[in-house]
């Protein structure tokens, strides 16, 4: 199956028109394909069952990011031996409602929980700041800075999707209480509500400085949890209690 053809099934199962399925769709659905691993799986009646899949990224380039969208735990733990390899590190980003699925098929060793916000564009009030300098990454993506004194605020995209874009923004710690989060982050939202692409932006509860500032942007709680862990594939799970029960037999 072609990866084109494995993305129609993966469509079935996301809302590619909702935040909370947008980093999971990212991937999904528009990941460079060369970069992309897909497993999906389809009933006799063309029914999307479920998709897996591992992608590189620019994140870690030892370990690769894992997601997947599946109705049940078998389809979860078939789908996941196909695409991954047993005692590999991975990336584990998926939404919390998929966590039910994987049970077994993981040992986990760092989780983080991701909210997800969106910009609620009614609430966007542009920031003028002319410290603030417009660069493009190498990869095209748009990305905002003020450097004064040595120190530096930063905005930019991780990835690009038709209708979303998952934004970063970073403060050096000595350069924080001066707005320039702030003002480096609005721009970013501006130059993506004038590509037609909503703004999301995940963050931890814990992150307060964060919080406040997607907030005063004008960023919404979806509700939405997406999980971000680091792992280790251990196997399919229901293959590895054969072995063990027949090892125990040949005992």
């Amino acid at each position: 199956m072609s990866i084109r053809e494995q993305r129609q099934i993966a469509r079935q199962l996301l809302d590619d028109s909702s935040p909370i399925d947008a980093p999971t769709a990212y991937y999904g659905l528009y990941h460079d394909p060369a970069r992309s691993i897909l497993a999906a799986r389809a009933n006799g009646d063309g029914r999307a069952l479920g998709f897996a899949g591992r992608f590189q990224t620019g994140y870690d380039l030892f370990r690769p990011l894992v997601t997947l969208r599946c109705r049940t735990p078998e389809v979860a733990a078939d789908l996941l031996a196909e695409v991954l390899v047993v005692g590999r590190p991975y990336i584990l980003f998926a939404n919390l409602n998929q966590l039910p699925m994987i049970g077994g098929s993981f040992q986990v060793e760092n989780q983080r929980m991701l909210h997800i916000f969106y910009l609620d564009s009614a609430r966007f009030r542009p920031v003028i700041n002319v410290m603030v300098v417009q660069k493009v990454t190498p990869d095209g993506k748009p990305r905002y800075e003020i450097n004064s004194g040595g120190l530096q605020a930063v905005a930019g995209v991780n990835w690009v999707s038709p209708g979303f874009a998952e934004m970063y923004v970073y403060t050096e710690p000595l350069a924080r209480q001066r707005g320039w989060g702030r003002s480096v982050a609005a721009a970013c939202v501006e130059h993506l509500l004038r590509d037609g692409r909503l703004p999301i932006y995940l963050v931890e509860k814990s992150n307060v400085e964060s919080l406040e500032l997607a907030q005063a942007l004008g960023f919404v709680d979806s509700g939405a949890r997406q999980l971000y862990a680091d792992v280790i594939y251990t196997g399919h799970p229901a293959r590895a209690v054969s072995v063990t029960e027949n090892n125990s037999a040949q005992r």
